[in-house]
């Protein structure tokens, strides 16, 4: 049974059941985050939402919580922000500015206190928030701005998301790529710099080995792209322009034609070579 006079200390542990009583104090920390129960008014959507200025008796400040007056929410580029900065310093310059972006600390878990946008005016190579976007996104802020750096660069810069967003590619089917940059060689490379286009397809673009690269993305130049020398097969291939039967070689013989090319159809002997490809010739077989 509770004792019918209050006790002189507050106790060190919390008890086990909540009060039947609400407190007369509300919470020193508003919560970012609108609260479990639903109100008896519909709410808005789920997106990206801009702060704005909330002038209230006790509790001035800006909030995003996408309940902004519909006067503010028609003419965006005069009261809405991107940021808690930019809509503080807006609004609640001087003494109050540090109250104002008091409400929400940036270690404030459920806090979102900045938006990210495409840097297109600026080097064009990731998104910022900077809070100075051009005015015509505030005019469309579900598409022009992102609640995190990921979202952002995903929307806008999906072929170079990593680079955008600072991550790291976890890479499934090895490390090595073919490297299609360096006007027309056969390489293939390890060297950590793979293209985001190929990461996004890691099962076609990247091998385990340098073999298995070379011989999927330039089967038709493998020794280059191994950087091994060519030594043929000693089978047949014809020549049409002498209208011969040469050997897959690379020696000094008479009979050799050089190392064929990978499109040559090979045969184990002359004679099969200048009957399949040369029978209108009838000295093929002694030239």
């Amino acid at each position: 049974e509770p004792s019918s006079e209050p006790s002189s200390e507050p106790s060190s542990e919390p008890s086990s059941e909540p009060s039947s009583e609400p407190s007369s104090e509300p919470s020193s920390m508003p919560s970012c985050s609108p609260s479990s129960a639903p109100t008896e008014s519909p709410s808005k959507p789920p997106g990206v939402n801009l702060f704005y200025p909330e002038w209230t008796a006790d509790d001035d400040g800006c909030r995003n919580d996408g309940d902004e007056p519909d006067y503010m929410a028609v003419n965006p580029t005069q009261w809405l922000s991107s940021t808690m900065q930019a809509c503080c310093k807006k609004y609640f310059g001087g003494y109050m500015y540090d109250a104002c972006m008091g409400r929400y600390p940036p270690d404030h878990d459920d806090c979102n206190v900045m938006l990210y946008y495409p840097d297109w005016n600026g080097s064009n190579k990731g998104c910022i928030n900077d809070g100075k976007e051009p005015y015509y996104m505030l005019s469309n802020h579900q598409l022009f701005f992102s609640n995190s750096l990921e979202e952002c660069c995903e929307k806008f810069y999906e072929w170079d998301f990593y680079e955008c967003s600072g991550t790291t590619p976890v890479l499934t089917n090895g490390e090595f790529y073919p490297d299609w940059s360096g006007g027309g060689t056969s390489t293939c490379l390890a060297d950590g710099k793979i293209p985001d286009y190929m990461i996004s397809n890691q099962k076609w673009y990247l091998s385990t080995t340098l073999k298995k690269c070379c011989e999927r993305h330039f089967y038709w130049d493998l020794n280059e792209c191994l950087g091994t020398t060519a030594v043929g097969t000693d089978k047949w291939y014809v020549d049409y322009d002498d209208e011969k039967c040469v050997q897959d070689c690379s020696g000094g013989a008479s009979s050799c034609g050089g190392v064929a090319n990978f499109w040559e159809e090979l045969f184990s002997t002359k004679e099969q070579c200048c009957k399949a490809k040369l029978n209108w010739v009838p000295k093929c077989r002694f030239k």
